[in-house]
């Protein structure tokens, strides 16, 4: 009979601990609605400008990104031409990064400004421009 309750109150402290990080999960913190509108919006690679006192920080994500951070809201990933970075939404550093963050998706007037300065400061020949080739 103790074994059998003790299993039950260890099951029910899973299932309780469970929805406490479903809560967390899908409750979006809303010092980052803007940004994650913006995050979420669109189709295709779209770029993050960070700016603090270091400079500018370009990076770029595309729609599995975007899909993932539909799903699961207590991060985001964000690419450099070298490293996948995760900002996580719980870190102080870059939650305020994020506030901070300006999305730039095509169609953007500054996004073929943002695609060049990504390229200019990347060294991998597999990172292509974000900006489509027209047919000829």
């Amino acid at each position: 009979m103790k074994t059998t309750l003790r299993i039950a109150c260890f099951a029910g402290a899973v299932v309780a601990g469970s929805l406490v990080a479903l809560a967390q999960q899908t409750t979006a913190d809303p010092e980052l609605t803007k940004f994650r509108e913006a995050y979420t919006q669109g189709d295709g690679l779209a770029y993050v400008v960070i700016r603090d006192e270091k400079g500018e920080r370009i990076y770029r994500y595309g729609d599995a990104s975007r899909l993932t951070a539909k799903k699961d809201q207590r991060g985001y990933m964000l690419f450099t031409c070298a490293a996948p970075h995760v900002f996580l939404t719980q870190k102080p550093e870059d939650k305020a990064a994020l506030q901070k963050a300006e999305v730039v998706n095509a169609g953007d007037p500054r996004f073929a400004e943002f695609d060049s300065k990504y390229l200019a400061g990347c060294r991998n020949p597999l990172v292509k421009s974000a900006i489509p080739k027209k047919a000829s």
